[in-house]
């Protein structure tokens, strides 16, 4: 292998980890406030609709489905970035991690948390999904020789 692709796959992996990190950071802080089972995310949604325009998307996605189901969403949002954090941290079903971090951050932009990095967030993720870092480094590779037919390690 070339030193300029051991450098780019190292550059990515380092990437994927750092990512990986971001959503462990993000995922103690959920099971740390309780968000799956308190009134955390309805305090949280409620604050965001207070501060952004109340004509636009964000707002019609606030009041028609996060606030009235903050209870299914705290969970939903706790269990997908735990997902995340352990895909990408273990390189364990890395594409499905990597595509439920883009899921999460279209739903982050459409909440109303909105911010440029919402967009270079997207693009790093969307390199794992695309590169098969889990094979490079990660338990995808051993699950993949094991179970080649299964699309969960590809």
């Amino acid at each position: 292998m070339s030193k300029m692709r051991s450098f780019g796959r190292g550059f990515v992996l380092v990437l994927r980890y750092l990512y990986g990190l971001f959503y462990l950071f993000a995922t103690v802080n959920k099971f740390q406030t309780n968000y799956m089972f308190s009134d955390k995310p309805l305090e949280v949604f409620t604050k965001q609709l207070a501060q952004i325009d109340q004509n636009g998307i964000m707002a019609a996605y606030l009041k028609g489905f996060l606030i009235p189901n903050y209870h299914f969403v705290g969970i939903v949002i706790t269990l997908v970035w735990s997902a995340v954090t352990i895909g990408l941290l273990l390189g364990l079903c890395t594409r499905w991690a990597a595509a439920l971090a883009i899921f999460a951050t279209i739903n982050i932009g459409l909440g109303g948390f909105y911010d440029a990095s919402l967009i270079v967030l997207g693009a790093i993720a969307l390199l794992f999904v695309v590169l098969p870092t889990g094979h490079w480094l990660g338990l995808d590779k051993r699950l993949h020789a094991k179970y080649p037919r299964s699309i969960l390690f590809r």
